[in-house]
């Protein structure tokens, strides 16, 4: 029987769409009509940035916000690159891709872990500018590299609730979809029996 090579480093349906969604949420980060209303009904939000923290997530915007500078435009841009690119890094690590067709709470658990781990890169990017750019001194940069590290970590494993809820569905609806294809292939391939079995018959019976 033929056997199917598999790449364990490409990425599936579930990796990307766990991609696809950290993209969404640093576009949706970037329109401040929306960060701007949240924070208005959720003012915890506003107190990492107010005590020098970045917020939330690296936003990914066309240009810069209100009066702050492209400096910090491009830095906000490094940030969603870097944490792209960690997720990536997490996503395609062999130990992570155990299972070919991951089960949901599998997905919705490595979809919150790859984006924590990818929120705390991102915000260490544009935790250092902003360190550089204040001209912090040594000890001011070490509390708010580690107060950086503990706030991301949080937000990203928050916002990682819903980047494993759409690659746990997505994961539920691939096992159906490869459950409906296994079960198409055993029909054809019970529908080219049969009829060999049938007609080994017949010629054993013609002959005797």
């Amino acid at each position: 029987m033929p056997t199917r090579t598999v790449d364990p480093h490409r990425l599936r349906r579930v990796d990307w769409s766990v991609l696809a969604t950290l993209v969404a949420l640093a576009i949706l980060v970037g329109i401040w009509p929306i960060t701007g209303v949240l924070t208005t009904y959720v003012p915890l939000l506003a107190v990492p940035a107010a005590a020098g923290l970045p917020y939330l997530i690296p936003a990914l915007r066309l240009m810069p916000l209100g009066d702050t500078t492209w400096a910090f435009w491009f830095a906000d841009v490094a940030g969603v690159l870097v944490m792209l690119l960690t997720a990536l890094v997490v996503l395609r690590a062999p130990k992570r891709r155990a299972a070919l067709a991951p089960r949901s709470g599998r997905a919705f658990g490595r979809g919150v872990w790859v984006t924590t781990v990818a929120v705390v890169a991102g915000n260490l990017v544009r935790g250092v500018f902003t360190s550089f750019m204040v001209h912090a001194d040594l000890g001011t940069y070490l509390g708010t590299l580690a107060a950086n590290v503990v706030v991301s970590a949080i937000t990203g494993a928050l916002l990682g609730l819903v980047v494993g809820a759409v690659a746990a569905i997505v994961a539920a609806t691939g096992r159906r979809a490869a459950a409906g294809d296994g079960e198409e292939a055993d029909a054809a391939a019970s529908a080219e029996t049969h009829p060999v079995e049938h007609d080994a018959d017949a010629e054993a019976s013609v002959t005797a």
